[in-house]
């Protein structure tokens, strides 16, 4: 399956994007890309710092997978295949769906609760 894997980076849902944007440049970081719902940084040593928009919560504060917090992006090069291998081994997942700017992704959460979000970007 890892032939499957293009890149990987870390990955944090936050309220708004250029608000982000700006506590990071404070520190110093320039955005390696930026739109009104994702933004990347490169930082020193070579891990990507990615954030993208949440919705803020209605009703019951019931944690959903999107509500934020960090989670590790594996970047794939079919989605679908990658979430049918995972099928056969047992392995549960978020349905796919997809983001603005053409992503289309699923999650999966190991033993401990850690999340791992697959992603296929529309620019492959």
């Amino acid at each position: 399956m890892s032939n499957m894997i293009t890149d990987s980076w870390v990955m944090a849902g936050v309220k708004n994007v250029k608000k982000s944007i700006e506590f990071y440049k404070k520190l110093g970081l320039k955005p390696a890309m930026a739109s009104d719902f994702y933004a990347e940084f490169n930082l020193p040593g070579g891990t990507v710092l990615g954030l993208h928009t949440v919705e803020g919560r209605k009703g019951p504060a019931k944690k959903k997978l999107s509500d934020g917090g960090w989670g590790i992006m594996v970047r794939v090069k079919d989605i679908k295949k990658m979430t049918a291998a995972l099928k056969t081994k047992k392995i549960k997942f978020t349905a796919i769906k997809s983001a603005p700017g053409g992503a289309d992704f699923s999650s999966i959460n190991d033993p401990d609760g850690n999340r791992l979000i697959f992603v296929e970007m529309a620019n492959g």
